[in-house]
């Protein structure tokens, strides 16, 4: 039989997860700030696990196509937001690779500048404003 405050773990990380998809760092801190135990939070986590609710993978290739196509952005930049999440490098590397290539990666630099050319038409030809930009989006492998 299961303890009533694992069963509160469970709820609560359930109602989290609700909301939106989470790493499981982002579970574990989240779980921490409500005053859950420390073995309560490892059992919710390997609970989730095993159910197929929480999956680093997952999330990090759900929330790198989620920045893919909302923003225009470069890898570095993705791959700074999955960190943040808790995502381990191999992971991140392997969703990157499956994001896009070298080519569409200079594709998306080359757009992301034409739209700074358009906001900036005084500064239009400055390259190292453009480097500073295309840096600044995590486009820093890609800069011409």
């Amino acid at each position: 039989m299961q303890k009533s405050s694992e069963k509160s773990a469970r709820h609560i990380a359930i109602d989290i997860l609700s909301r939106r998809d989470n790493s499981v760092r982002e579970v574990r801190q989240k779980l921490k700030k409500k005053g859950i135990a420390e073995e309560d939070i490892a059992e919710t986590v390997d609970w989730l696990q095993e159910k197929k609710l929480l999956d680093d993978s997952v999330f990090a290739q759900k929330k790198a196509e989620s920045i893919y196509r909302t923003k225009l952005v470069g890898p570095s930049y993705i791959r700074m937001k999955l960190k943040s999440a808790g995502i381990e490098d191999s992971t991140i590397e392997i969703v990157l690779d499956d994001l896009a290539d070298n080519q569409q990666w200079q594709d998306r630099a080359r757009q992301a500048i034409a739209q700074w050319k358009k906001a900036h038409p005084k500064h239009a030809e400055d390259k190292t404003r453009h480097m500073r930009f295309l840096a600044s989006r995590g486009f820093d492998l890609y800069l011409s």
